[in-house]
């Protein structure tokens, strides 16, 4: 996988506090962790929404909406 390089501010205690969480000292690790759990935490959010809008039972449509579903790149890693 290809990296980049990036400038951030960030808040020191909570950057200390996820490198002790973590059992990190290699702040590129713990943001990448950080970033991943993210986009989880996200994409997950996005899936609930989508499904709570679909009716359940007997009532689901046999045609689901796309707009409702996000395209969940789970295979990506």
């Amino acid at each position: 996988m290809a990296k980049i390089k990036v400038s951030a501010t960030i808040d020191p205690d909570r950057l200390e506090r996820a490198k002790k969480i973590t059992g990190s000292d290699n702040i590129s690790e713990v943001l990448d962790l950080g970033l991943r759990a993210l986009i989880v935490a996200e994409l997950e959010a996005i899936y609930v929404d989508g499904y709570a809008r679909i009716p359940q039972g007997d009532e689901t449509s046999a045609v689901i909406d796309p707009r409702f579903w996000a395209d969940l790149p789970w295979d990506e890693e």
